[in-house]
């Protein structure tokens, strides 16, 4: 009777460990990020570009800006504003470590990734993405998880294993938060482009 029990057991604890296991889209796209950024995290040199929109409600107004990361092991980076070389910034060596955290942590996360065509996508909550991924206010490089409802579209681009771009579409509706306070509609998109990965040009790099 205890073996049959034991046995009944596995079988359950082998469901669920099948149920929870990423799926091959979602292993792709990870393991696209992991090749990207190096393991450990940060020995890859690379060279992005940061492109952002942030616009208020309907018919408001919208901030665009685009900035360019050269990253080189094992804590050089820098940022500068795309037109204007002169407007270039070191980041000291907490700040290179807390942008590659970030880069890593977005395709994260226990939402799975689904192809479409030649790229991936997946929709989850901001309450899901504000908890995983750093937010860059303030000094602590950790989390600050947001109260306010929204959604974040998010689309990945794998070339030849690795992850070339990631499209953020962040929406946050019209609402009251717990505290009473009104939260301020509207919506950013980000773009994280790499354009070289290890001195190699990404647009050399096949689709598949």
């Amino acid at each position: 009777m205890l073996l049959a029990v034991l046995g009944v057991l596995a079988l359950a604890f082998a469901i669920l460990g099948a149920s929870a296991a990423p799926s091959g889209a979602t292993l792709t796209v990870q393991s696209a990020s992991t090749k990207t950024f190096g393991s450990p995290t940060g020995s890859t040199t690379f060279t992005l570009d940061l492109v952002a929109t942030v616009s208020a409600e309907a018919g408001g107004s919208s901030l665009d800006n685009v900035r360019q990361v050269a990253y080189a092991p094992p804590h050089h980076m820098a940022v500068s504003l795309v037109g204007n070389a002169s407007r270039t910034v070191l980041l000291n060596q907490a700040s290179v470590t807390c942008a590659l955290v970030t880069y890593t942590s977005l395709v994260g996360g226990t939402t799975p990734w689904t192809p479409s065509g030649t790229v991936y996508v997946r929709t989850e909550t901001l309450a899901q993405y504000s908890a995983r991924v750093p937010n860059p206010a303030g000094s602590a490089c950790e989390p600050r998880p947001s109260t306010a409802q929204g959604t974040v579209h998010e689309r990945a681009s794998v070339r030849s294993g690795y992850l070339v771009g990631l499209r953020l579409a962040i929406s946050v509706p019209p609402q009251k938060l717990a505290n009473g306070s009104e939260a301020t509609a509207g919506s950013e998109s980000e773009a994280i482009i790499l354009t070289r990965i290890n001195g190699t040009s990404t647009r050399t790099l096949a689709t598949h």
